[in-house]
């Protein structure tokens, strides 16, 4: 029975052998999409769920609230953790962890060279009772009791302590950091997991940097987003009760103004990974926005690709009519045809899930993890979640793709089908139209969201940001100290194809946060407190950057704060006009000097956040990035003399630069990612809409072949025939356009609220979406309603 089974399922499969390939392929595009999201979204949900305290522990952030706009951040004051844990009632723990994103590691061999190993992000300053509250395994040496409680001590992960001291043991050792402070290695951890968001490898104990910066830790008005803090709760306590004790807790160390406009709030582990409002150490967010999106995208295109397999089948309805009446003449009962129908259904979904598999399995190491930036596992056998969706898929599949056609052709009266003129329901057709109108509906809906993505995208690319991106490239100094400087100014005045230079803080496009509290004076009081961004630079920073003047002077060419230039919104705090604020007074980091210009205002970050307030000022001490503005014509020789002069200075490290522009796309890699991903599977939910499509086109061709082969017997012209055909599936367009449309509107422009400058959505938009799909459907329409018009009546007539 089941070989004899085989071998007609074998023969169908040959005798039809262009729509079984059509079958196969539009099932194992939609189960590979829907399996790779499926992997992404599994991946994504996992991150950093293997800490034993998980649902205790809690990031501290504040959201401040100025002139009606909503601002976030994760970063805190230094001095605040131990003040939390001391007044915050319900709290077991508050560990600060203060990020690194760039060091030197030194370490001595013994034949007396040196090694020299530029890590970034790997290291970090964090307290003893980091390992206490997050799950760190330690392989080798201790971590615990008060060993970091030690200045210059380090623990390293496994791969790191290899790698500085391979064939021999870490703990005892002895590495250097950036030339200047000794660590003794204390422990050996294991290495992060790939489903984390703390990509760290060197864990320095925070008397380390206490005493080296101490000043740092006595600063409430100084927040820097490298300084993270987290708590973990006593049981039974909720988030919410200690919320509600931060009031007190800001009416006590911060004054009137930063009470009245910032709120400190809990954010849960389980959510670290997901939160848009805070960054997270490893520089990469998954909003829950995305990941339904995913999910919807990745159910749409396997819906949509069983869509395709009705279509198709019932297609064939009229070709394996005779087949189905023999069968019902030789005694077969529905029950057995349905069967043997969702059999074949079956085989071939279960030939596309194997093909889905090994496809899958080659993307993901070869594309998907370098597109979307991490790691997917996927092992079927050790994973049984991933087995088991793979089950589902497959039964689910069967079903949905397989149930209709089945009930279809085992429907079929015997003497209508070996008469070869089967007959089919107006119900049955329109249900037909319906799923090709829906499969459109879907295709609608990701056409209008790729459209919209990208003309955000070129709008990111394309806003005026209020400096000049062109031709400047940046680098970060390694050493920072005044022989350096000025060997550096010295050397590349004499460059050709150098315009200017300016050595900074930050570039004014930049990932860095670094916001302090400012004091605007008037008659030797205090008038006004708010929080501002800080850019330490040099006198050439206008010129370097293309900056534009509003008022005033640039500043001079200084190494202490004796001056500031502010932007546009940090007049708007104090209700002032750029001349009115000319010589005015203000203090920052207890330096009191006047203002003496106004610049226009300029993005310092992305564009979903609001442009803040900046204050600039000479401060030699904390230049760490240099600014090129170089000429197009000579840009790779002026890298070459810039490469050279590094070597001269910085003889352990490598030479690294970025332009501009290039900085700035590197920002918007998600929002580009994203749209590329909507233009792939758009265009594989096109073509298997289309495949469905033609199916439909196919099926009602064999219906009407008598109908058409009257029409030519009467006159009719194969325009006129193709133009029925067409007009057809071309309201069926319209028709999931309307109905899209309203949805895609809504779900785009939620999306771009979440930017604070984005495109508005305009006719065009509207336009484009239907016009694409419009083209599609006759595109894919036009081949066989030309086919079935131009048959040679005699074929279709000759049974009448």
């Amino acid at each position: 029975m089941l070989k004899n089974y085989l071998k007609t399922l074998f023969r169908n499969f040959v005798r039809n052998k262009v729509f079984t390939l059509i079958n196969i392929f539009g099932l194992t595009l939609g189960i590979t999409c829907s399996l790779i999201m499926f992997l992404i979204v599994k991946q994504e949900v996992s991150f950093n769920r293997y800490h034993a305290n998980l649902d205790h522990i809690y990031r501290i952030g504040h959201i401040d609230i100025e002139n009606g706009r909503e601002y976030t951040g994760g970063g805190i004051p230094l001095v605040m953790p131990a003040s939390v844990k001391e007044e915050i009632v319900g709290i077991k723990e508050v560990t600060l962890i203060s990020h690194e994103r760039y060091g030197l590691i030194s370490v001595n061999r013994a034949n007396g060279d040196v090694s020299h190993y530029e890590e970034d992000p790997e290291l970090v300053y964090v307290e003893p009772n980091f390992f206490d509250v997050f799950t760190w395994p330690t392989l080798e040496g201790t971590v615990g009791g008060n060993t970091l409680e030690q200045p210059n001590v380090v623990a390293l992960t496994k791969k790191l302590a290899d790698k500085y001291f391979p064939g021999q043991s870490a703990v005892g050792q002895t590495i250097r950091l950036d030339k200047s402070t000794d660590l003794k290695v204390v422990a050996v951890l294991e290495d992060a997991p790939a489903n984390s968001d703390f990509p760290f490898g060197i864990f320095i104990s925070m008397e380390t940097k206490k005493r080296r910066n101490p000043n740092e830790f006595n600063r409430w008005g100084s927040i820097s987003s490298d300084n993270v803090a987290f708590v973990l709760l006593e049981d039974h306590v909720s988030p919410e009760q200690i919320e509600a004790q931060f009031p007190d807790f800001t009416e006590k160390h911060w004054n009137k103004e930063t009470r009245e406009t910032r709120t400190f709030v809990l954010s849960s582990l389980k959510d670290y990974h997901f939160d848009e409002r805070f960054n997270t150490f490893s520089q990469r967010t998954a909003p829950k926005s995305m990941l339904i999106a995913y999910v919807i995208i990745g159910a749409f295109l396997i819906v949509t690709a069983c869509v395709n397999f009705i279509n198709m089948s019932t297609a064939m309805s009229v070709k394996r009519g005779k087949e189905v009446g023999v069968r019902k003449v030789l005694g077969g009962s529905r029950k057995s045809l349905v069967l043997r129908f969702l059999g074949e259904t079956f085989a071939i979904t279960l030939l596309a899930l194997l093909l889905s598999t090994a496809i899958t399995e080659r993307l993901l190491p070869l594309v998907i993890e370098d597109f979307i930036g991490i790691e997917v596992p996927f092992n079927p056998i050790k994973e049984p979640i991933i087995l088991g969706y793979l089950l589902a898929t497959l039964l689910t599949v069967s079903l949905l793709a397989g149930l209709y056609p089945a009930l279809v052709l085992s429907g079929t009266r015997p003497i209508l089908a070996l008469k070869g003129s089967m007959s089919h329901n107006k119900g049955g057709l329109f249900f037909r139209r319906f799923l090709v109108f829906f499969q459109f509906l879907i295709c609608q809906l990701l056409i209008f969201g790729t459209v919209v993505a990208l003309m955000q995208i070129n709008f990111f690319m394309s806003v005026d940001m209020g400096y000049d991106k062109e031709w400047i490239l940046n680098i970060g100094l390694a050493r920072k100290d005044k022989q350096a400087l000025d060997l550096w100014d010295s050397e590349i005045q004499n460059i050709p194809g150098v315009k200017s230079h300016s050595f900074n803080f930050t570039p004014p496009f930049s990932g860095s946060v670094s916001a302090t509290d400012v004091y605007v004076y008037a008659n030797d009081s205090a008038v006004d407190r708010f929080t501002t961004h800080v850019k330490m630079a040099d006198d050439r920073y206008l010129e370097t950057y293309g900056l534009k003047l509003l008022a005033g002077k640039w500043l001079n060419d200084s190494d202490t704060v004796n001056q500031f230039v502010v932007n546009e919104t940090f007049l708007k705090e104090v209700g002032l006009e750029p001349e009115e604020a000319i010589f005015k007074t203000i203090e920052i980091w207890d330096k009191r000097a006047p203002i003496v210009g106004v610049v226009k205002d300029y993005h310092t970050g992305r564009l979903d956040s609001a442009i803040e307030p900046v204050a600039m000022f000479n401060d030699r001490r904390n230049y760490r990035n240099l600014g090129v503005r170089v000429t197009a014509a000579n840009a790779s020789d002026v890298v070459n003399s810039l490469k050279n002069i590094w070597y001269q200075i910085n003889e352990e490290y490598e030479f690294n630069y970025r332009y501009v522009d290039q900085h700035i796309v590197e920002y918007y890699e998600f929002e580009r990612k994203m749209s590329q991903m909507l233009t792939v599977f758009a265009f594989i939910a096109i073509f298997i809409g289309c495949l469905g499509l033609y199916g439909l086109v196919s099926f009602m061709a064999n219906q009407k072949a008598k109908e058409i082969g009257i029409r030519k017997v009467l006159g009719a012209s194969v325009q006129h025939i193709v133009g029925r055909f067409s007009l057809e599936f071309v309201v069926l367009v319209g028709l999931a356009f309307l109905v899209a449309t309203p949805f895609a509107y809504w779900f785009m422009n939620n999306w771009l609220q979440n930017y604070e400058y984005s495109i508005s959505i305009g006719p065009l938009i509207f336009v484009v979406s239907l016009v694409t799909s419009v083209v599609i459907a006759m595109v894919t329409t036009g081949y066989r309603s030309l086919r079935a018009a131009t048959t040679n009546p005699v074929q279709s007539l000759r049974d009448e």
